[in-house]
């Protein structure tokens, strides 16, 4: 994987489908970290 510098909207019009492969943990995110996640995109966008 590389890393490289993206803006926001442009990287989610670019992929508008993200995969996590079958291999990577579960993750469980209750409202609150769903909650979190959304505040930080409104705020960065």
């Amino acid at each position: 994987m590389k890393a490289t510098e993206a803006k926001l909207l442009e990287f989610f019009k670019k992929s508008p489908q993200f995969v996590v492969p079958i291999y990577q943990r579960t993750y469980s995110w209750t409202e609150s970290e769903c909650r979190q996640l959304w505040d930080d995109i409104i705020r960065a966008g």
